[in-house]
């Protein structure tokens, strides 16, 4: 059965842990330990007895994302300089199929990107290696494994944390006189006021997945999810509909009303062009996750931007920020070239190599003895939010996988490009998907 939803990823000592990790006041010559020390050595030395290919799967499009996945790459390469690492990239709408394919037909890879849990389905034909117990697993903070643990199993290793927030321009809520909204009903207000001021309020682009999981997942994830303790499992198992959830309904509505302060062009630009707009000062806010932090840093690295906790509620105290492992991989079990897989693994999950990980995403790290120098504001304040415990660890327990993944991300993006479509519309759509995809 599923956990209780509202699972404090980050509190207490855990929480502060993580802040001290992203702003560099723990310090990794004290604190990386020496079995670390012994197991870097240890690779090093047999560097020169793995030699082949290492052949990588990723639906990675956002620059700071491949440039981070680049460095990772060549400082690997130069460690075992005979083995060549491969590098194929998809998008996210296509790359289950991709993989489907690649299994089906013996084209293998090695190393995947994604969480395990929603790609269950390689998990459960045996695709993905069992990870738990290996040394390079404890460097991961403990708390947060069971984002990446199918049946007490771990299958997969993040990198770093992903929360979703709205990130706002500093620069232009100080000129039109806004404070940063803790109800539902302020953010709207805040919207409106940034309309009337000639802003668009909130930029957005619906031609990818990736912009719609945004913008939806920022106002599902946190307190309307926390309430539905058993949506993924009640709805696969078939025991419920959509329409015994009104936490759903509620925020479909409020992404419809949002949408109307949105870019006119909303349905017919990707999230690129959003993060550009955002960037370029055309808009107050944007709707993401924090992957999107570092976009908008590249495409204007002046930027005075900050980030507060989307507020779905009417009672500020009542808020919660989603969150969740992000960027994360997982091991092919009995890959033609399992020995490079394993260390690359090893060495994707060094202290130093994280820390230059997330440098170039501008990620918090979700690993242990990590020291960073810095992180952009935004990430700042992401990170001080977290700190206070008041999270939706949403990936903790069981999340839509398969054709349900596949039926839940289309159903969403149809109610993001259909205007006149209503939440009970989406409902119906969502459960004639899914009675499909439990036949």
């Amino acid at each position: 059965m599923k956990r209780k939803v509202l699972s404090l990823i980050l509190c207490g000592t855990m929480a502060m842990t993580m802040l001290a990790g992203c702003t560099g006041t723990s310090k990794q010559s004290d604190t990386t330990s020496e079995s670390d020390a012994k197991e870097s050595s240890t690779a090093e030395k047999e560097s020169g007895d793995i030699s082949g290919e290492l052949n990588i799967v990723h639906y990675l499009s956002e620059p700071q994302k491949i440039a981070a996945l680049d460095e990772l790459v060549a400082g690997f390469e130069k460690e075992y300089p005979d083995v060549k690492v491969n590098q194929e990239s998809t998008t996210l709408e296509n790359y289950q199929d991709v993989l489907k394919l690649k299994f089906s037909t013996g084209d293998v890879p090695d190393v995947l990107f994604g969480g395990p849990k929603t790609y269950s389905s390689f998990v459960e034909s045996g695709n993905i290696q069992d990870l738990t117990g290996e040394d390079y697993v404890s460097r991961v903070q403990e708390n947060t494994l069971q984002n990446v643990e199918i049946d007490g199993k771990v299958y997969g290793i993040p990198l770093d944390v992903m929360a979703n927030v709205v990130l706002y321009n500093k620069d232009i809520f100080e000129e039109v006189g806004l404070e940063i909204p803790t109800t539902y009903s302020e953010y709207i207000e805040c919207c409106k006021k940034l309309d009337e001021a000639g802003y668009t309020a909130s930029a957005a682009g619906y031609q990818d997945g990736i912009s719609v999981g945004a913008n939806f997942y920022t106002i599902f994830y946190g307190t309307p999810y926390s309430k539905m303790s058993s949506f993924e499992d009640e709805m696969i198992a078939g025991e419920k509909v959509a329409e015994d959830y009104p936490e759903l309904a509620k925020s479909l509505d409020e992404w419809r009303e949002i949408m109307q302060y949105q870019n006119d062009d909303q349905r017919s630009i990707n999230t690129d062009r959003a993060e550009q707009m955002f960037a370029n000062g055309e808009a107050g806010m944007l709707i993401i996750g924090t992957w999107g932090i570092g976009a908008v840093a590249n495409y204007n690295p002046d930027g005075n931007y900050g980030a507060f906790m989307f507020p779905s509620e009417d009672k500020a105290e009542d808020n919660l920020i989603p969150i969740t492992a992000g960027d994360s991989w997982m091991m092919v079990k009995d890959s033609p070239n399992h020995d490079a897989a394993e260390a690359f693994f090893e060495y994707m999950t060094r202290p130093e190599v994280n820390a230059k990980w997330c440098k170039t995403t501008q990620e918090m790290t979700i690993l242990n003895d990590v020291e960073m120098d810095s992180l952009p504001q935004a990430m700042q304040d992401t990170a001080a939010i977290i700190a206070t415990g008041k999270v939706c660890n949403y990936a903790a327990g069981t999340v839509f996988s398969g054709q349900y993944f596949s039926s839940w991300g289309e159903t969403l993006l149809e109610y993001a490009v259909t205007p006149d479509m209503t939440a009970q519309d989406f409902c119906s759509e969502l459960n004639n998907k899914f009675a499909a995809a439990g036949k």
